[in-house]
This record gives C-alpha cells, structure tokens and sequence, in this order.
C-alpha cells in the first residue's frame, strides 16, 4: 500500500483519525471541547481567515460557483491519469486526501464548538426551558427602550435606514466590540478578520439564509438583499462562529452582545431591532394583545425596517431551494446535537434571563 500513499495522503489521513479521536471525546468530555476550541481550533480559524482575508471578495461563494467546473476538471484528470491500476489508486487517494482535510477542518473549526459549556454558564445567567408572558413582555420592553434610544441620529428615507459606512469599516467596528465584550466575559479568542458581502445574494434569500460561515475558507459570509439593518447582527453572528461559538441561539445572543456592547449606534440599533424581532414573533404567538402593546411603543423608524425586511422575505419565502435547504440545515444541526433549525429562536431564552439576572 506504501508505493501508492503520497505524503500528502498519509499526513492527511493521519490529521483525519486525530481529529475524529478529539471529536469524539469532545462528545463525552466538556471540558476536551472547552480545551481545544480555545486552543488549537482558535489557531486553525484564524490561518484559515488569514488565508483569505486580503480578498475583498468572498472566495467560498467564487469556489461555490466554479465546483461544477473543478469537479469536471477533477473527473477528466483522474480519467486521463488512470491509465493504470496505481495511477487510478493513488488518484483516488488524493481526492480523498482533500476530503480528509476538509472534514478535519470541519471538525475543529465548528464540530467540536458545539460541544463547548453553554454560553449561559459563561456568562453567569441561569436559562430556563420555558418563558412565561410576563416575562416576554418585560424582556421586549427593555429592548423597544434600547431601539428608540437609537433612532434619533440614524439615516432614513422613510422606507428604510442605512448604514453610513462600508463593509470593512463594519468587520472593524465589530471586531472592536468583539474586544469590549471579551473584556467583560471571556467569551471567544478575537482576531481582526473581515466580513464578506456575497455577490449573488438574491440566491442567498432563496435558499433563506442571512449568512454563513464558510468553515475550510475561514469567511464570514454576509446577505446584502436585506435592510442594512440585518448586517451588523447577522456579520457578528457568523463571527461568532467564527471565534467557536457553534450553538446556532449562541451564536445569535453573541451578536446581540457584540452589537449592543459597540459604541456605533446603528450596530447598537441592529442588534436591539433583531432580538425585538425573536421576543416580538413569540410574545405574538402567546398573547396577542400584550404584541400590541409594545408594538404601540416602537419607534416607526423600526416598523419601516421590518417592513423592508418582510418585503425581502416575501419575495423569496416560497422559494424551492429554501425548503431544500432548510431540511438539510435542520438534520445538519440535529446531527450537532441540537434541536434542529428551530434552536436560532432558543436566543428568546436567553435574553430573558440575561436581562433577568441583570434587572434584580
């Protein structure tokens, strides 16, 4: 077997069984995951972001449209090259060297993060299973308070708002509030990274996706179709991710942390407008009337972005590739061991004991 493994294949290979052993007693041992999500994945995700932060252009959503082109040109060089029984081998064996690869750095940059200690433990705050009423309205009052505070100096045309700086300049002063958040829990190992905006978002919002954390390119992927509003939150929730915070309702608690920590107010205002959202959809389904009590106090400002936002959704929520896509995202995250698509809205409970614990 020797004269067909390449080096490249046996070190491949041999990365491949080391991580699937981490792997595996990351899922027995808390305290393996904690260990090596801090450590060895941190350096992992920041060469992989290293690798192509300089490209001002998402380099996942460039691999994404050319895959059909590589894998042609993939099948026709094994063909070409198989002209024997060892070419054929060792062709094969490098194909399954870049797999190999791949799902080992799957595995450390986003597997073993959701096997970590909760974020709440982290964070001191003690998250219960089920909210009551009361407790959605209380939550949702504070944060309509944080989203008026806001408007006042925002840009707005009277059907939406706008973020009055470009994308980098965004990764920057997230990145920043990465740190200042950091500095009051520990949450994540922060690194100066930027988010990506994708090309061809109108497929993003078919396939009903916001963002997307590209784990073997190390980008923060971003949807531009939606408000300016939605960027700040969801670029530092695929942050998040990328700093090893798996957990899809951690990883959007995070963002709300990272937003509302800035100092740039329409990252605060997109942080508040976005968990209005999650606390509002649940308060609506619980008490209908309680919804429109507190939907009399938000500022009309944040009902045009929503409304832009639905727009956007409206146009794409029947969309084949989003029933597609969320059948596989829900078995993708089951597979995890969370409780599937349904776990984003999970961030509900966590707000209300974060504000729980610091309101007594």
């Amino acid at each position: 077997m020797k004269k067909y493994l390449s080096k490249f294949a046996v070190f491949s290979f041999v990365l491949l069984a080391l991580s699937l052993l981490i792997y595996v007693l990351s899922l027995r041992v808390m305290g393996v995951s904690d260990f090596v999500n801090g450590t060895v994945s941190v350096a992992i995700r920041f060469l992989l972001s290293s690798l192509t932060v300089f490209l001002p252009f998402s380099f996942f959503e460039l691999l994404i449209i050319l895959s059909p082109v590589l894998l042609i040109i993939i099948i026709v060089t094994l063909i070409k090259r198989g002209r024997t029984r060892r070419d054929r081998i060792r062709g094969t064996l490098a194909v399954l060297s870049v797999i190999s690869l791949i799902v080992t750095s799957y595995i450390f940059t986003l597997g073993v993060a959701y096997h970590t200690t909760p974020l709440s433990e982290k964070i001191g705050i003690e998250e219960y299973d089920e909210v009551s009423c009361e407790e959605l309205y209380d939550t949702l009052n504070i944060i309509v308070d944080g989203i008026n505070s806001c408007v006042g100096n925002l840009s707005f045309d009277g059907e939406q708002t706008h973020m009055s700086y470009s994308h980098s300049e965004l990764s920057e002063r997230l990145i920043s509030a990465y740190d200042v958040l950091n500095g009051k829990y520990r949450l994540c190992k922060n690194f100066s990274s930027r988010v990506k905006p994708v090309y061809f978002s109108t497929v993003m919002s078919d396939l009903g996706i916001s963002g997307i954390y590209s784990f073997f390119t190390g980008e923060a992927n971003v949807n531009v179709e939606y408000p300016d509003y939605c960027l700040p939150f969801t670029a530092a929730h695929e942050l998040a991710h990328q700093r090893g915070i798996g957990r899809e309702n951690e990883a959007n608690f995070g963002a709300f942390l990272v937003c509302i920590s800035s100092p740039d107010e329409y990252i605060r205002y997109s942080g508040y407008l976005n968990m209005y959202e999650y606390l509002a959809s649940d308060l609506y389904r619980a008490d209908p009337e309680l919804y429109s009590s507190v939907l009399s106090r938000l500022s009309e400002v944040a009902r045009a972005d929503i409304r832009a936002a639905n727009a956007v959704y409206q146009k794409h929520k029947d969309s084949p590739l989003g029933k597609i896509n969320d059948k596989l995202n829900d078995a993708y995250l089951k597979a995890n061991g969370t409780d599937g698509i349904v776990s984003y809205g999970y961030v509900v409970r966590l707000a209300v004991a974060y504000y729980k614990t610091n309101n007594e």
